[in-house]
């Protein structure tokens, strides 16, 4: 039996904290990881948001959208919230890095066009509208309203106008790991339930403390930090991306000073904090409060989550707090996660099994089970093509079905029919959401195995390219760990139905490279790390790659939560667009294959 929504929209979330803990500190600001910018009350946040809401709806109408490009934090959450108060769609967009690069303010004008909105909610500084007209004017004539130049006496008297629980809180534009962005339509039901499930698995309430580094316009960072902050009623601290990728050691560092209790991140995270904080540095770290650290939005990898809990367990972390947790934009955010306080959950099995589609107790190979199905969740698998229910232990698309499951994508019938419509051959049970991803259920479990789309057929086996690439990264020591793509191509016109094998492998930077070469003052030749590389793949997955494409650090595209984009490596390889990595000083350059 559904039980009611605890409030029906996220306005009156913001009205009900208001009202309830309007003193209480709900966000806290750091500008460079460590300096307090600015802390931010609840009753603050809704006089602020309600303001910008009655200018707001100077300019648009409830039911219109609103980009936000912002990339301070501040500005962003006070844009996303007055979006909720005044009816509009907030359309969270990423701030183009650097300010003019052309490919990612294509995509702006992209989700601009598609979204059809009619304002851009930014803040005055930094100044993002100058740098952005430039490159795309059309963007530049829509109207920008920086939210920090509204003074609080603009909401005075302001009452929101009536919205319900199926109107729409935001579009959410996918990050597009495997196809274009296409905008889902999150309803502030689907939200909110959502939110309830993260509070469920996740066991937050109003006692915890929240740290993140994630960017907000990304579904990990707004949903499951940003949002879930609010309705859990909890204390967020907040610092920008930059400053934890530029020094890993400030997410741990916050953690401790602020006693933070939740906090996750994608696996790339938790292996920076392993390669790039030195052993010595550590000591300053207490961790014993972090009762939940969730990893998820990109393939968790045993051996990282192992490393972490090895590395800081001296430091108070506990095995229990790690969270394996899987979730996806269709989904709203979170589908499932592992039991709070019990540890990861790997599975060892059989990688010969698993290459022709099952799941069997073996030695030779590790899946990451992330959770169980709760509340209203349902999770079922099956076969992608005959749409067949598979039995437990198979290996099939991973559907679901859920109260939170949004309503659609925006503007796309065809698609959303598709994706949000299923259902299944045999039983004729559904709708279920497709989500492209394979997986299985090993007593209930679900094991997650790969993309459907990236999903490798050589010799009639299947091969998950996430496995090819650790092997690749472990093979040699001046591969760049969490930067390789596997595809496959098609060999040329005359044989259509040939593919190679291609691997795309970022190369180290010079000054990344100390210490790696244990052993060894050589610098190996761009030939040797082939050699190596091919040799590993072929010895562990047994294949041969046809191309091992070497590449400068910085190449491989990647979402904005960590994700290699394969299908955008193949396009980018197809065009010749990669730049080679030089051979390293001393050695003659070599070939690119």
């Amino acid at each position: 039996m559904e039980t009611p929504l605890k409030y029906p929209t996220v306005s009156a979330l913001l009205s009900e904290n208001a009202q309830v803990r309007g003193d209480k500190t709900a966000y806290t600001f750091l500008t460079n990881g460590h300096d307090e910018a600015e802390a931010l009350s609840y009753g603050r946040l809704d006089l602020e948001a309600r303001a910008i809401a009655a200018r707001l709806l100077h300019s648009a109408r409830p039911g219109d959208r609103a980009m936000i490009l912002a990339a301070d934090n501040a500005h962003f959450i006070r844009a996303f919230m007055a979006c909720q108060h005044a009816g509009v769609v907030a359309v969270p967009v990423a701030p183009p890095t650097p300010l003019r690069n052309a490919r990612k303010i294509a995509v702006l004008q992209a989700v601009a066009r598609d979204s059809g909105a009619a304002v851009v909610l930014t803040g005055s500084s930094p100044d993002l509208h100058g740098p952005i007209s430039e490159l795309a004017p059309e963007l530049g004539a829509l109207e920008w309203i920086p939210v920090d130049s509204v003074p609080v006496s603009a909401g005075s008297g302001f009452r929101p106008p009536a919205t319900g629980s199926e109107d729409l809180s935001f579009l959410q534009y996918t990050s597009g790991s495997t196809s274009l962005p296409k905008g889902v339509m999150v309803t502030h039901r689907a939200l909110l339930r959502n939110e309830e499930m993260f509070s469920h698995v996740m066991r937050i309430g109003a006692d915890d403390v929240l740290v993140s580094w994630l960017p907000l316009f990304h579904d990990m960072g707004l949903i499951g930090k940003v949002l879930q902050n609010a309705y859990a009623g909890s204390h967020l601290v907040l610092m920008p991306p930059l400053a934890f990728v530029q020094r890993p050691a400030r997410w741990l560092r916050a953690i401790t000073r602020y006693r933070g209790t939740v906090s996750g991140a994608p696996n790339f995270a938790y292996d920076l904090c392993v390669r790039r904080v030195p052993e010595e540095d550590r000591a300053e770290f207490d961790l014993s409060s972090w009762r939940v650290a969730f990893s998820g939005a990109e393939p968790i990898r045993p051996a990282t989550v192992e490393a972490f809990a090895a590395a800081y367990a001296p430091h108070g972390l506990s095995r229990g707090a790690l969270m394996n947790a899987y979730g996806l934009a269709e989904a709203t955010l979170i589908t499932c996660g592992t039991e709070a306080g019990a540890g990861p959950v790997f599975f060892d099995v059989d990688r010969e099994t698993l290459r022709k589609g099952a799941l069997a107790p073996g030695t030779d190979h590790q899946v990451v089970g992330v959770g169980r199905a709760r509340l209203s969740r349902e999770i079922v698998i099956a076969d992608p093509e005959t749409l067949r229910t598979r039995a437990p232990g198979e290996v099939g698309e991973i559907w679901t079905a859920g109260l939170d499951t949004p309503a659609g994508y925006w503007n796309n019938p065809e698609e959303t029919e598709r994706t949000f419509h299923a259902h299944t051959s045999d039983t004729g049970a559904g709708p279920y959401l497709r989500t492209g991803d394979l997986g299985a259920l090993v007593d209930g479990e679900l094991v997650i195995t790969g993309r459907l789309k990236d999903l490798l057929i050589v010799g009639g086996r299947n091969h998950y390219p996430q496995d090819i690439e650790l092997t690749a990264e472990r093979a040699h020591p001046w591969v760049r760990p969490g930067c390789g793509a596997a595809f496959a191509v098609s060999a040329g016109e005359g044989d259509s139905d040939a593919e190679q094998l291609v691997l795309v492998l970022e190369v180290l930077r010079p000054r990344e490279t100390r210490g790696k070469a244990a052993g060894s003052a050589d610098v190996p030749s761009l030939a040797s790390i082939r050699r190596a590389v091919r040799a590993a793949v072929s010895a562990e997955h047994g294949i041969q790659l046809d191309v091992v494409h070497l590449v400068v650090p910085g190449s491989a595209p990647k979402t904005s939560s960590g994700k290699i984009q394969r299908r955008a490596a193949k396009a980018e390889y197809l065009a010749r667009s990669f730049t080679p990595a030089p051979e390293p000083e001393g050695r003659a350059l070599e070939g690119i294959s």
